[in-house]
């Protein structure tokens, strides 16, 4: 990622360096980015954790995101101002066969109960722009940002000796630091990729609109 973030860098004042006078964005300009990010991390973690269990029937792990959007404010023509909203999700179903004694027939049974895990998140948080890239149809930067998250999950089974049951995370701070690019196709439409840690994957990218 280190490697990543220095070729933006390097990018950027080459290109910098070349055509000074074209811009992508200016001081006054609202961006809204609407993205997609890779890895959902809980989803690959509990993957990992499920793979060579071998008690679970019909095991099906999934998960949605991190889904986000972002909008900035252009406080100068190389600082920005914004938020960032993410959301994702991540669940577990399947099925376990348990030995059941039946106190009415006195007889042992097997048994097949369902079992739903989940855990959900949605992080907000303000987050804090440098564009050292603005050459013409591409803009540049590098981000940080701090806020809220609210994480939660959810234990629910038709075992009748299972108790249901909703926890939260313990950690109920977003943040992310990192880089982003943006093209711009038209004056106004674009694509965008970012790359960092924290919120919205290590991987994002989607369609940028300016204003």
């Amino acid at each position: 990622m280190r490697k990543l973030l220095l070729s933006f860098i390097v990018c950027g004042f080459a290109l910098t360096s070349t055509n000074a006078n074209a811009q992508a964005v200016q001081e006054g300009n609202v961006i809204i980015d609407a993205y997609y990010g890779f890895p959902n991390l809980y989803t690959s973690i509990y993957k990992g954790l499920y793979a060579n269990s071998g008690t679970e029937i019909n095991l099906t792990i999934g998960g949605i995101g991190p889904l986000g959007g972002r909008i900035e404010y252009l406080v100068a023509d190389k600082f920005g101002v914004g938020l960032d909203i993410a959301y994702d999700n991540t669940t577990i179903n399947y099925q376990e066969a348990k030995s059941v004694y039946n106190t009415t027939t006195m007889v042992t049974e097997e048994r097949t109960y369902d079992y739903d895990y989940a855990t959900r998140k949605i992080g907000g948080m303000v987050t804090f722009n440098y564009h050292f890239l603005d050459h013409d149809a591409l803009d540049a930067y590098a981000m940080i940002g701090a806020g809220y998250k609210n994480r939660n999950f959810s234990f629910e089974s038709t075992d009748p000796d299972y108790t249901a049951a909703t926890v939260s995370g313990l950690i109920p701070i977003a943040f992310r630091i990192g880089g982003g690019m943006r093209y711009f196709f038209t004056p106004n439409i674009g694509a965008n990729l970012a790359i960092g840690i924290g919120q919205g994957g290590i991987v994002n990218g989607g369609i940028s609109v300016k204003f």
